[in-house]
């Protein structure tokens, strides 16, 4: 029994650089409430997301 399968050409992944990973993830910074500053179910409207 013989298959027919198309094979894909491959294609070398990429890497896209979006600047550097400190000044990335200090974006939300400058806040000084945390997860626990907010009482259980408080409504999202409430939260502070930066």
């Amino acid at each position: 029994m013989e298959q027919n399968v198309e094979k894909q050409e491959y294609e070398t992944p990429s890497l896209t650089v979006h600047g550097s990973i400190e000044t990335i993830t200090q974006g939300g910074g400058g806040n000084t409430a945390i997860d626990a500053s907010f009482p259980a179910h408080t409504p999202l409207s409430q939260l502070t997301f930066s």
